[in-house]
């Protein structure tokens, strides 16, 4: 065997290597990476891809001794305004809000409603209030002390003042508006659940 020869051999026997060690990383270092990634929870983003706050555990409209109808597939998404006390200033904004986020879906706007849940009477000025200003604003009454007692488990703030909720078709609260983010928060989630759901 000639020297030219045999220096040949020696270049091709490493090319071949890295070219299994390519094959090898390409492979299995990936795989390795996720395991490494799962196992100490490195890079795993901790928020969900909801944006506004989401109600776990559940809450159905009967724990509030909240009775809507029509519940049930074809039914209706609800933007809800809840009130325990006298519906006040911040009561008013989060209703003006809510039919903005409704106005705000466009062609999906007729599949959701927008409605005051109140756990008191409403003054007569607040009434003809809404009659002047939201003609299209559903209501209905609900049971504070049942109200607050399902949301012993939620953060405390969700039992102070106002609050605005999504209710979908089969009762069940899935969203509360977290007063720190704007409304448009959780209009992008409803447009997201509309765009998804097969049951309103």
């Amino acid at each position: 065997m000639s020297t030219t020869e045999h220096n040949s051999d020696k270049a091709v026997k490493p090319r071949g290597q890295l070219k299994l060690l390519a094959i090898f990383g390409v492979v299995i270092l990936p795989i390795l990476a996720a395991w490494t990634m799962a196992k100490f929870e490195i890079g795993i983003p901790d928020s969900s891809n909801n944006k506004s706050d989401l109600v776990e555990p559940p809450i159905m409209l009967e724990d509030w001794s909240l009775n809507l109808e029509p519940i049930g597939y074809g039914s209706p998404w609800r933007l809800v305004v809840t009130s325990a006390a006298e519906c006040d200033a911040a009561c008013m904004e989060l209703i003006n809000e809510a039919r903005q986020i409704n106005v705000a879906l466009g062609r999906e706007a007729g599949r959701v409603e927008h409605l005051l849940a109140s756990g008191q009477g409403i003054s007569e000025a607040i009434d003809q209030r809404l009659e002047r200003d939201y003609p299209r604003l559903e209501r209905a009454s609900f049971d504070p002390a049942r109200y607050r007692s399902s949301l012993a488990n939620q953060p405390e703030g969700w039992r102070e003042g106002a609050q605005l909720w999504v209710i979908d078709p089969l009762g069940r609260i899935v969203l509360h508006r977290d007063p720190d983010r704007p409304g448009k928060r959780l209009l992008d989630d409803l447009k997201h659940l509309l765009k998804v759901s097969k049951v309103g």
